[in-house]
């Protein structure tokens, strides 16, 4: 089966790459192009309050801007239809793509908790799938021409990859592993794993979850724990720390679970500019607190 074949050699050469630091210095890398489209603001991550160089500011786009600086549900429910009057107003504008991909993401991100790990099973649910299949659906094409307009841009590529992914979920996160949408998967969390100093190392994150629910012959816990741990390293984060709890626990090393769940209920929220740890921390809070009872449980049960 040349198509697996070839999954299987690109996955190998996934696990090859280290988890490395690099300085902030990257972010300024960013397409020429997207500096002049846009006025970041202070959380690199979120839909930007962005204003034409030498035109007059679309007073939408900026409010769109504040009401995404909130966080929450309604506040980016608010600014995808401010976003979508923008672009209707500007269909080119490579710019008004990306902030509106990026409001579309959010609510997915929060209305589907991120489609993070969890101890059992996962969240392949028909209820978020359909969010996945509408949000992303339309959010997909807008982030692409997005990352094909601002090609250095790491933030493009962070917003690219999260549509990929929940509208890939759309058709199930198991089922899509093992076609050639797990190639591509696997490339995009590549070229974000790579660059650590985004959303705490969320590269890593990507690719240890595919590990951890693809199905053999793909799927690895070993793998997953790898990336995992790699990240947690790198950026000690609620998400994180939560992401290596589930995998410990799944693998049956209940210590190490419980001490990272243990560390994620202690860790304050990520306030980094590009994270988007905000969107779910009550729900890795919650998830945190349940799978510490569970090791905990285990710990106590299990054999010494």
């Amino acid at each position: 089966m040349p198509l697996l074949a070839s999954l299987v050699l690109l996955l190998l050469s996934a696990s090859a790459t280290n988890c490395r630091p690099l300085s902030a210095g990257i972010l300024a890398a960013n397409d020429a192009k997207e500096r002049q489209s846009s006025c970041f603001s202070s959380r690199g991550a979120l839909p930007l309050q962005a204003q034409e160089v030498g035109a007059t500011v679309d007073p939408q786009r900026k409010q769109a801007g504040d009401l995404m600086k909130k966080r929450g549900v309604a506040n980016a429910e608010k600014a995808i239809s401010l976003l979508r009057e923008s672009l209707g107003r500007d269909p080119e504008n490579a710019a008004i793509k990306l902030e509106l991909a990026d409001a579309l993401n959010t609510v997915a991100r929060i209305k589907t908790n991120a489609n993070s790990l969890v101890i059992e099973g996962t969240q392949d649910s028909p209820a978020f799938k359909k969010i996945w299949r509408t949000l992303s659906g339309e959010a997909l094409p807008l982030a692409l021409d997005a990352r094909r307009a601002f090609p250095g841009s790491v933030r493009a590529l962070s917003v690219y990859m999260d549509a990929f992914k929940d509208s890939s979920s759309a058709k199930g996160v198991v089922k899509q592993a093992l076609t050639g949408v797990g190639m591509k998967y696997v490339a995009l969390a590549k070229e974000l794993y790579a660059h650590p100093e985004w959303d705490g190392a969320v590269g890593c994150a990507f690719l240890g979850g595919f590990y951890a629910v693809a199905p053999w012959p793909i799927g690895s816990k070993g793998k997953a724990a790898k990336y995992l741990d790699e990240g947690a390293r790198w950026a000690p984060t609620r998400r994180n720390l939560y992401h290596v709890g589930v995998v410990s626990y799944q693998t049956g090393d209940f210590r190490k679970a419980a001490d990272h769940f243990q560390r994620a209920i202690s860790t304050p929220v990520s306030t980094e500019p590009s994270s988007t740890e905000a969107d779910i921390a009550d729900f890795l809070l919650e998830r945190a607190r349940g799978g510490l009872k569970a090791a905990q449980g285990a710990i106590a049960t299990k054999p010494q």
